[in-house]
């Protein structure tokens, strides 16, 4: 299962083969192809399949979550934990929380994340003229 490429941005070790070397599409493939013959499943949702990688579950140590079920999970761990948002005050968020890189070690919402993106990539442009 390889494509032929000889050129990539990252080669990394097969999972199986010990020894050859990935592209990394055939990478992706190829983790995801070891966890179907493992039979690894999503403890959330149960699904056995998924277009990305399989994570770990940290609530549930040996066990495996969708790309969907992990960003829930994330969300719901922080949330439980009294996560707020050091930029507004609120302690809910219409998607993940986010690390504030202006507070080092809080959280930032996606929304006040966002704006913060926008008014840094603002100052850069202006900083460049």
């Amino acid at each position: 299962m390889t494509c032929g490429t000889d050129t990539t941005i990252k080669w990394n070790g097969c999972k199986d083969k010990p020894g050859t070397k990935l592209c990394v599409s055939c990478y992706d493939q190829n983790q995801l192809d070891v966890a179907a013959a493992a039979g690894t499943t999503c403890v959330k949702c149960g699904t056995d399949t998924t277009n990305h990688q399989w994570y770990s579950c940290k609530d549930k140590p040996g066990t495996k979550l969708c790309k969907p079920c992990y960003g829930k999970n994330q969300f719901d761990v922080a949330t439980a934990a009294g996560t707020t948002c050091v930029k507004c005050g609120m302690d809910t968020t219409s998607g993940l929380w986010l690390n504030c890189e202006d507070k080092p070690g809080t959280k930032i919402c996606r929304s006040c994340y966002q704006k913060n993106q926008s008014k840094n990539k603002k100052r850069a442009n202006a900083n460049e003229e």
